[in-house]
């Protein structure tokens, strides 16, 4: 069986209302070539309706919900059980609250390239434009561009990043914007090949509680060889307001530990599980 494109990943824990937005985000992918795995860290019954719901109106892609008992913050074990199970040749990583720009998955998948990872960014959302959005906008392709209540948000400085709103695909333009210079990887938008994620071990899942983490990924990939790519002005993606997460202070000492060692292999990964 030929492998396909893609396998989009995404986080969730007890959003439900910005899940919804995220997937009517998804289901308008310009590029249909992928499975989607929906990575749930506990959630309770009204995430699960929003999934179930989502499937029964979907049938464009593979969709499926992994699910843990949620005992704190495990973000890279269900990662892990969903990278298990994924068949696509790209890995794309997305957050619950971060709603998908239609070209997403493409600008991913086109812009992969041998000896890198792909790292983009996001418009902060203000809190109360959040609150105006629905899927229903969202199908409608309410963020497709900027409409004048996201400028008036935007002016209003409540929405942060403006610039990130409008997609620029064209490689001359965003190197004469500075667009081609990234300083890290975020967790909610990047992208690599599949096996290269395979041959570090996944995700360490030493890291319990929010924070670094993701971080800990772009060291060990960076460690293996691998470079960053800047995909500003492309895969654009629109993350949408909550409250703040404190970081866990022990896991800033596990990620000294990698960039002291040198260590590319997850020490509690992938093959925990095997």
């Amino acid at each position: 069986m030929a492998l396909m494109k893609a396998s989009l990943f995404v986080t969730t824990y007890e959003m439900p209302r910005h899940l919804a937005l995220v997937l009517a985000g998804i289901q308008r992918q310009t590029l249909k070539d992928f499975e989607l795995f929906l990575c749930d860290d506990g959630s309770g019954a009204e995430t699960k309706r929003v999934i179930q719901e989502f499937q029964e109106k979907v049938s464009l892609f593979r969709t499926q919900h992994i699910w843990q008992v949620h005992q704190g913050f495990r973000k890279c074990r269900i990662l892990n059980q969903a990278l298990l199970k994924a068949q696509g040749e790209v890995a794309i990583f997305l957050d619950g609250d971060c709603i998908p720009h239609p070209a997403f998955v493409q600008d991913h998948v086109e812009g992969q390239t041998q000896g890198f990872y792909l790292a983009g960014r996001r418009v902060e959302l203000g809190e109360l434009f959040s609150d105006q959005l629905t899927p229903a906008l969202i199908a409608e392709g309410f963020l497709d561009y900027p409409r004048s209540s996201f400028i008036f948000s935007a002016l209003r400085q409540e929405t942060q990043h403006f610039n990130r709103s409008i997609r620029i695909p064209f490689p001359k333009v965003r190197a004469l914007l500075g667009m081609n210079r990234i300083a890290d990887l975020k967790g909610c938008n990047y992208s690599l090949p599949r096996a290269v994620l395979e041959e570090i071990n996944g995700f360490d899942e030493s890291y319990e509680g929010y924070g670094r983490e993701d971080t800990d990924v772009e060291v060990r990939l960076q460690n293996l060889g691998l470079q960053i790519k800047s995909m500003k002005g492309v895969a654009l993606q629109f993350h949408v307001w909550h409250p703040r997460r404190e970081f866990t202070e022990a896991n800033e000492e596990l990620l000294q530990a990698v960039k002291r060692t040198g260590r590319v292999y997850a020490l509690k990964g992938l093959r925990s599980h095997s």
